[in-house]
């Protein structure tokens, strides 16, 4: 089973600033068109703790996250064991420097080539997803699931939504054929 996540709505302060969160629409409508199980996830950042049980059956994961600052999508090549942010998530935390798991490893990288996969569908690797809530996810889902990844992409101004799942059917293709 394909497993597709994507986040739902977040804000700065703990209130919902966007009604919508592109990586939400981009999940549904990507999951639809592949026959792949989707899920939207809060922007929180506990998410680690759902990770075990989200990942079970899946025999593939790409998790999607919008990066506000980026004009172009990347797969993130590592999770970092550490959560920093000026905004808060959902519930009004903003960690001001904490590790993810406290016995967990620095970084887990993910079990894709993302050099082949980059290469092979056009996109960029980036080392991390940073320290927000994206990170936080990544560094959960690559400790729990070697078949997993994170894919960071841009605001819709720089990505419409038809090349973003026209993106996200090329990742998983290239996934399933290697």
């Amino acid at each position: 089973m394909i497993l597709l996540t994507g986040f739902g709505p977040f804000g700065a302060d703990g209130s919902v600033a966007h009604e919508s969160n592109p990586s939400e629409a981009l999940a549904l409508v990507a999951g639809e068109r592949l026959g792949a199980k989707t899920e939207i996830l809060p922007v929180r950042f506990d998410i680690g703790d759902t990770v075990p049980e989200l990942v079970k059956d899946a025999d593939l994961v790409l998790s999607i996250g919008v990066a506000a600052s980026r004009t172009v999508p990347r797969l993130e090549k590592l999770g970092v064991n550490w959560q920093e942010a000026r905004t808060p998530d959902i519930t009004g935390y903003a960690p001001g420097g904490v590790r993810v798991d406290s016995a967990g490893p620095d970084f887990v990288g993910t079990g894709w080539d993302l050099e082949r996969i980059g290469a092979e569908c056009g996109i960029e690797v980036s080392l991390n997803a940073g320290t927000y809530v994206c990170n936080t996810l990544s560094y959960s889902l690559y400790r729990h699931h070697r078949n997993a990844c994170f894919l960071h992409i841009p605001p819709l101004e720089h990505l419409s939504e038809d090349d973003g799942v026209d993106l996200v059917e090329r990742i998983i293709e290239c996934c399933l054929s290697a």
